[in-house]
C-alpha cells in the first residue's frame, strides 16, 4: 500500500541562540603512571570439542530395519566413533547378532560398540543412575530412532513410547556435559490432515489427525522443537519409507505394498478400479535414499535448528501409480473409478479387509491431497549425489523383491 501524505503544515523552529564564548583550553596535565597490569584470573578449562563426526553416539530404535541401515552408513562417515545402542531386552539378542555380523563385515567396526538393555519410556531410560550418568559424560550425539509405528495403535501407549519416551531422551541430551547434536527422526505426517503444501518450517497450523501414530508424533515433536534453544537439533521427517531402490529389500509390506498384496489376493479375471479420482500424490522413498539422507544433514555443520522433509520433489499421481503397478504385475489396466468411501465401507468388513489384505487406514494415505516441501533437503543436499529417484525408476525392484519374498521370510 502506497503511505498516506503529511498534509500537516510544518511548524516554525525557533531562532538559533547566539553561540557562547569559546573557553581558554585547559592547560595539560602530565600523563597518570601506568598502572602495573592485574594478574589474570586462572580460569576454568573448557571441555574441548569433538568434531560433529568424532563424538560418541547414542542411537535408539535399534535393530530396527531404518537404523541398521543408519548404522552402516554412519561407519562410512564416522570412522573413529563409538556407538552405544539402547535396546529392548526382548531384542538385545538379535541386536548383538546383528551388530556382530556387521563387526565381521566391517573389521574397523571391531570393538566400537556397547549394547545397553534399556527402555525409552522409562525416566533414566531403563539404566541404573550411575549408567546413566556415565553415559552422559561420554556421549556427544543422539540419533532418536525409537517409536511405535503402528497406524491402529492405542492411544495411551502411543502416547508413552512416542510422547514420553522422546521426552526423557531430550532430558538426557540435556545431561550430557559434552553435547554436540541431538537428530530426531519424525515424519512428514505430523501434518495430520492439512492439504495442500506443507512447509518444512511448519508444525502446528491447528489440525486434527488421521489416528494416534501421527498425533503422538506430533506432540513428540512439539517437545523436542520447544527445547531446540537448549539442545542443537536436527529434525529429519521422512514420507512413506519402501524398499531400497537397488535391490528391493525391505523388512515389511505396509504403505504401497498393501496395495500389491491386494493384487496377489485377487483372481486376475476381477477388473481393477481407480479409489476416487487418484489425483492425490504419493510421498514414496526408498530406504537407500533416506539413510544417505539422515547420514549426511545429521553430521553436517550449521543446520542445527533445521527441520528437513525426506519427501520425493517429484511425486506420482495414486492413478499414476495403480496404472504402473497394474502394468508391473500384469493386470490389465484400471477399467473406472469408484468413490472412496465405497471402498471404506467394504474393507470396514474384517472378512473382506483380511481377504484383501489391505487394512483401512491405509486409505488415508491413498488419496490425502497433501504435498511436501523439500527445499530444505535440497539445499543440504546439493553438493553431493544424494537425489531422490523417481518412483518409476524402481517400482518394478520393488515389486519384484515382494513377489520373491513371502512376508514370512522378511528379516525382523
Amino acid at each position: 500500500m502506497a503511505n498516506d501524505k503529511d498534509d500537516t503544515k510544518k511548524k516554525s523552529t525557533p531562532p538559533k541562540k547566539a553561540a557562547a564564548p569559546k573557553k581558554a583550553p585547559a592547560p595539560k596535565q602530565a600523563p597518570a603512571p601506568k598502572k602495573a597490569p592485574a594478574p589474570k584470573k586462572a580460569t576454568k578449562a573448557q571441555p574441548t570439542l569433538q568434531p560433529l563426526a568424532e563424538g560418541e553416539v547414542l542411537i535408539t530404535g535399534f535393530p530396527g530395519f531404518l537404523s541398521t541401515r543408519l548404522v552402516r552408513e554412519l561407519l562410512g562417515r564416522q570412522p573413529l566413533a563409538r556407538f552405544n545402542f539402547l535396546v529392548l531386552a526382548g531384542l538385545r539378542t538379535t541386536a548383538e547378532r546383528n551388530l556382530a555380523a556387521l563387526e565381521s563385515e566391517l573389521p574397523e567396526f571391531r570393538g566400537r560398540w556397547s549394547v545397553y538393555t534399556g527402555d525409552i519410556t522409562d525416566r533414566y531410560l531403563g539404566l541404573s543412575e550411575a549408567t546413566y550418568a556415565e553415559l552422559a559424560t561420554r556421549v556427544a550425539v543422539v540419533w532418536h530412532l525409537a517409536a511405535l509405528y503402528d497406524l491402529a495403535v492405542a492411544e495411551e501407549v502411543a502416547y508413552r513410547v512416542n510422547v514420553s519416551g522422546t521426552v526423557h531422551v531430550l532430558d538426557f541430551c540435556q545431561a550430557c556435559s559434552n553435547f554436540r547434536r541431538l537428530n530426531y527422526v519424525s515424519t512428514c505426517y505430523v501434518s495430520g490432515e492439512r492439504t495442500g503444501t506443507i512447509y518444512e518450517d511448519e508444525l502446528d497450523e491447528g489440525q486434527s489427525h488421521k489416528n494416534h501414530y501421527e498425533s503422538t508424533k506430533f506432540w513428540a515433536e512439539v517437545e523436542v522443537q520447544r527445547r531446540r534453544d537448549r539442545i542443537p537439533t536436527v529434525i529429519v521427517r521422512p514420507g512413506i519409507t519402501v524398499g531400497d531402490s537397488r535391490t528391493g529389500e525391505t523388512n515389511k509390506y505396509d504403505g504401497p505394498y498393501y496395495f500389491f498384496k491386494a493384487l496377489e489376493h485377487l483372481p486376475s479375471w476381477v477388473p481393477m478400479v481407480n479409489i476416487g479420482r487418484g489425483n492425490a500424490t504419493g510421498n514414496l522413498v526408498p530406504i537407500d535414499f533416506v539413510v544417505r539422507a539422515m547420514g549426511h544433514i545429521g553430521l553436517a555443520d550449521e543446520v542445527a535448528g533445521q527441520v528437513f522433509q525426506l519427501a520425493d520433489p517429484n511425486p506420482m499421481r495414486a492413478r499414476d501409480f495403480v496404472a504402473l503397478t497394474l502394468a508391473c504385475m500384469h493386470r490389465a489396466p484400471a477399467v473406472a473409478s469408484v468413490p472412496e468411501g465405497l471402498v471404506r465401507r467394504l474393507l470396514s468388513s474384517s472378512k473382506v479387509e483380511n481377504f484383501v489384505g489391505m487394512p483401512r487406514e491405509a486409505l488415508d494415505y491413498f488419496n490425502h491431497e497433501a504435498r511436501y516441501d523439500s527445499r530444505n533437503t535440497q539445499r543440504a543436499l546439493r553438493e553431493t549425489n544424494i537425489r531422490c529417484p523417481h518412483l518409476s525408476s524402481y517400482l518394478q525392484t520393488l515389486i519384484d523383491y515382494f513377489q520373491s519374498h513371502p512376508q514370512s521370510q522378511l528379516s525382523a
